[in-house]
């Protein structure tokens, strides 16, 4: 039997890593839902509620290919902590990914001679066409790591084939197929996801059979409504290097 030593094996929650990053990066209800008593989520929860306020709209529309400079500081000071926060965020986002996985998809902008043309938003794109990623964009499960689940139990099928790998990038013209175990697992959380991030048009999603289909990839991809805050992909770059 497996024994437990101390915090080291514990499990890290997942709502704490969102203080260091000041922001709701999963988009989760339970932020807002729950009263947390202690001291150092009142920071975080006052500006989420103010951030609330002010937009009118649950998402806001971000330019992922930009790089903005601040007005009023020096962003040079503070560059290895800019990159590393950019890249906890899309992490975190993205289900926890490593480094080692940044690095792949960075071989993989090089052999497709794309590294210089529009290199950060192919980054991006390739995270897009993840098969855990896309079931979570078509609204079947509510986070990554949930659709994960799915994935490693072997309840999801691509062409009519079971895959057991989460990191599996699909092609123009691949279909996803869910279990009959699960479909009814995912109705309900259709019914009970949020309006927003509205799904994109280079996905099509049959609801009554539960399938997608991923229609296009690459730089026609629309990034701009697809992230609950402002991530930098500039920065994703500098962090692999």
């Amino acid at each position: 039997m497996y024994k437990f030593k101390g915090k080291q094996h514990r499990h890290k929650p997942v709502y704490k890593k969102f203080i260091r990053l000041r922001t709701n990066v999963q988009y989760r209800r339970r932020v807002f839902l729950l009263k947390f008593k202690k001291k150092k989520w009142e920071n975080l929860l006052t500006f989420l509620k103010r951030q609330h306020r002010r937009r009118k709209k649950r998402f806001k529309s971000y330019d992922v290919t930009r790089y903005i400079l601040p007005k009023y500081y020096n962003p040079f000071k503070k560059r290895h902590l800019n990159v590393l926060l950019n890249k906890q965020k899309a992490s975190l986002f993205y289900g926890d990914l490593k480094r080692k996985k940044f690095k792949v998809y960075k071989d993989l902008l090089k052999k497709e001679r794309k590294y210089l043309n529009n290199n950060n938003k192919n980054m991006l794109s390739i995270f897009e066409k993840r098969l855990d990623v896309l079931l979570y964009r078509s609204h079947f499960t509510k986070t990554v790591r949930a659709a994960k689940q799915l994935i490693l139990h072997r309840h999801i099928k691509v062409n009519n084939e079971t895959i057991t790998t989460d990191s599996y990038l699909l092609k123009s013209g691949d279909i996803i197929s869910v279990n009959k175990k699960m479909q009814k697992l995912i109705i309900n959380n259709i019914y009970s996801s949020h309006i927003w991030p509205v799904p994109q048009k280079y996905l099509y999603i049959n609801y009554k059979t539960l399938e997608i289909c991923l229609l296009k990839t690459g730089t026609d991809m629309d990034l701009s409504l697809l992230y609950p805050f402002k991530i930098n992909s500039y920065f994703l770059l500098r962090y692999v290097k």
